[in-house]
């Protein structure tokens, strides 16, 4: 289908909506980033009576990006929008500055004609209908509102949780166990990790364990039997999906010249050993929000 017959100029008819709507969500998880969707209405369509409805959607139509929907819906002087890769905070700065804007038809009886509903889109699974019932109970509540024309529906803001694998490759037991109960006992809400260990690189590439697409931590010593940690990282690297890879080398080279090789190779995080495990954490806390941000 031609989408050109359906929107024109980023204005789509209140029937595809929930078309267009399930396409941009279907990004959610995969960008970890949330859309929202602002109901707006008249607050008073008695003052408004004689005004052109199509001269307020021209207004929005230029207000937002071309990554964003406009739809006029078929109730009198209502519309919605669906703002792309924005939460429930940009979507309100958005409509401060759209309420705020002189150029906003209005009646010329009151400073504020206008109310809003925004609802943020955390994750993929919420459904279109439940969206529409919420934004919609919320616009009614804006409008009757003494304290302010915006409210906000935080029902459906929760992020899906993220699946991350991790590998630990280190041949001394002693440390593989430490760092394998490190990674256990770090409480990441969102984040679901599964750990796997091996003793030596060839193991780990002999594996069908990182063929995935889910985010991985690659902890693993430089100096390993058979393939080493820089062998291994070698060959992670030329994956066609090696961003997922977060990989902390291990090694007692502290060298500038060595550093430089490694982070040129690849490294993320270079561990001089004997490292500090209270800033190992923190690292990995640290990518495991990265992660889930």
């Amino acid at each position: 289908m031609d989408i050109s017959i359906i929107a024109q100029e980023n204005i789509i008819k209140e029937k595809h909506l929930s078309r267009f709507f399930h396409v941009l969500k279907a990004g959610i998880d995969r960008t970890r980033t949330p859309i929202s969707v602002i109901f707006i209405s008249a607050s008073d369509q008695g003052i408004l009576r004689g005004r052109n409805e199509e001269e307020i959607t021209v207004f929005l139509e230029n207000k937002i990006r071309q990554s964003d929907l406009l739809c006029k819906l078929e109730t009198p002087f209502e519309w919605c929008l669906i703002l792309s890769q924005s939460g429930e905070e940009e979507a309100n700065a958005f409509l401060q500055r759209l309420f705020s804007d002189e150029n906003l038809p209005r009646s010329g009886q009151e400073d504020q004609l206008f109310s809003a509903s925004v609802v943020e889109i955390g994750n993929s699974h919420v459904e279109f209908e439940a969206v529409v019932e919420k934004g919609r109970k919320s616009l009614a509540s804006a409008q009757q509102s003494d304290v302010g024309p915006i409210e906000f529906v935080r029902d459906f803001k929760k992020k899906s949780t993220v699946n991350i694998k991790a590998s630990i490759l280190e041949e001394n037991d002693i440390l593989r166990n430490v760092i394998q109960t490190s990674l256990e006992n770090l409480k990441i809400d969102g984040c679901q990790l599964e750990i796997k260990t091996f003793q030596d690189g060839y193991d780990f590439l002999q594996s069908d364990w990182y063929f995935s697409s889910h985010p991985h931590i690659l902890i693993m010593n430089d100096i390993l039997p058979r393939k080493n940690g820089l062998e291994v990282l070698h060959a992670v690297r030329q994956l066609p999906n090696n961003g997922k890879f977060v990989v902390f080398m291990m090694t007692q080279r502290n060298s500038e010249e060595d550093m430089i090789y490694a982070y040129e190779s690849g490294v993320d995080e270079y561990l001089i050993k004997p490292f500090n495990l209270r800033l190992f954490e923190a690292q990995l806390k640290r990518v495991f929000e990265r992660f889930w941000s």
